[in-house]
């Protein structure tokens, strides 16, 4: 397995992309020789950086699988989630693997993949916060999650819209800082896909728990440029590929403690 190395920082991150290749289909990457992507290595356990200072995950591991049925180096840029989809947008990226949820705004802009995860959006209460029992119990409560996301901040306007003003909220630019946050007390709740929330509290057992039921379940693909049919295609046979060797659902427990995770996937864009 090639393994991935970390560009230090968004701005070097972005830097060593932006005017170097436009994103395209894939007959124009096979010219250029690599796909260009793009990541933020700190939204463990899809997307995030060993002790080796190597890119690792169920995100990474997907990627790597790509990388060799396309025969082609994948370059992964590592930056903050907020400037990922604008990157990708502007033709800085061809693809992103960064767990993003399929919604249909997006849909608009970019192409998908057919799923390969899928984000149960939960609420992840600090232990010591007893009158928080599901998501429609926030308002008056310091609430995080991740900046921009579709499965943290967006979903967490939402709530707050339907069920009554927070006290606070904290967009965060990866898991790592939204939950050690949660864990010191510095916000009462984080929003956050259930995949991220159970590795973080199978590492700190006490700390917190998911209450209640998820607020929106959400399918997860590779977004890519419009129009980019050539290069669906491979993502799409090579998930597809995935999922009958068994690796979604290898992964599924590795990374996230969950079993036959592949189950819940449908095999069509959503």
């Amino acid at each position: 397995m090639r393994k991935v190395m970390v560009v230090i920082g968004a701005l070097v991150a972005l830097g060593a992309v932006a005017g170097s290749a436009v994103a395209a289909d894939l007959p124009e990457i096979k010219k250029r020789g690599k796909l260009l992507a793009a990541t933020s290595g700190n939204l463990l356990p899809v997307s995030y950086v060993n002790e080796k200072n190597e890119l690792v995950g169920y995100d990474i591991e997907l990627a790597h699988y790509i990388e060799k049925k396309l025969g082609l180096p994948i370059d992964i840029a590592k930056l903050d989630f907020k400037g990922i989809m604008p990157g990708l947008q502007t033709g800085r990226f061809d693809a992103v693997f960064s767990n993003v949820n399929i919604t249909e705004e997006r849909k608009k802009i970019f192409d998908y993949s057919i799923p390969y995860s899928r984000s149960m959006i939960v609420a992840v209460v600090r232990t010591g916060v007893n009158d928080v029992k599901s998501y429609k119990d926030l308002k008056g409560k310091n609430v995080g999650g991740i900046s921009g996301g579709a499965d943290g901040e967006l979903p967490a306007r939402e709530i707050e819209k339907q069920y009554g003003e927070f006290k606070s909220f904290k967009g965060y630019p990866g898991n790592a800082e939204l939950f050690a946050d949660l864990a010191v007390g510095r916000i009462d709740v984080a929003i956050s896909p259930d995949t991220a929330a159970a590795a973080f509290l199978k590492s700190r057992p006490g700390v917190g728990k998911i209450t209640g039921e998820p607020y929106v379940v959400r399918f997860v693909g590779i977004p890519m440029q419009k129009d980019s049919k050539e290069l669906k295609a491979v993502f799409d046979q090579s998930i597809r590929d995935m999922k009958k060797e068994g690796l979604l659902d290898k992964w599924g427990v590795q990374y996230f403690g969950i079993e036959k995770y592949s189950a819940d996937l449908v095999d069509r864009d959503p």
